[in-house]
């Protein structure tokens, strides 16, 4: 079986959020990491103050499932595919799925990296976002060894 990646942004409807953001923010995230460690679904989510950028990967059947339930919450608008393609490994291997939370709200210094697309996230385009998502799934990777290897 072959795997499969799809890379997605949306804009965030903000009237259709009822409550409290962070509550909503909170329950959604633990929602999908449930269905995609039910579905076998590994990727990451990141989050800006008017856009959703998700990378999916999986089984082609599982990924599309995943885009569709993205597709149709009446919290996304404008479902755009960045990119769709075969790969031949995940990146995200060990995460049922990556939150990056990059609202300006939150008064920190976003990394080099992120300089091209935050400002205006709906230009981004594939292979910046694709670049970024390789960025944190390295990062990730190299976290995660510092602290298996500090449980030595």
């Amino acid at each position: 079986m072959s795997l499969y990646q799809i890379c997605y942004r949306s804009r965030i409807k903000p009237d259709v959020v009822a409550g409290d953001i962070e509550d909503e923010i909170a329950h959604t995230i633990n929602r999908l990491r449930r269905m995609n460690a039910l579905n076998g679904v590994t990727g990451a989510l990141i989050l800006t103050d008017t856009h959703v950028f998700q990378l999916i990967e999986g089984q082609a059947e599982q990924v599309d499932v995943s885009l569709q339930c993205a597709a149709s919450d009446p919290r996304h608008e404008r479902v755009e595919i960045l990119s769709r393609k075969a790969v031949e490994y995940r990146l995200f291997h060990d995460s049922w799925l990556y939150f990056a939370d990059l609202r300006m709200d939150h008064g920190r210094e976003l990394p080099s990296e992120l300089s091209m697309i935050m400002p205006r996230p709906e230009t981004a385009n594939a292979a910046d976002i694709l670049a970024l998502m390789a960025h944190i799934a390295g990062d990730l990777a190299e976290a995660q060894l510092t602290n298996r290897l500090l449980q030595i």
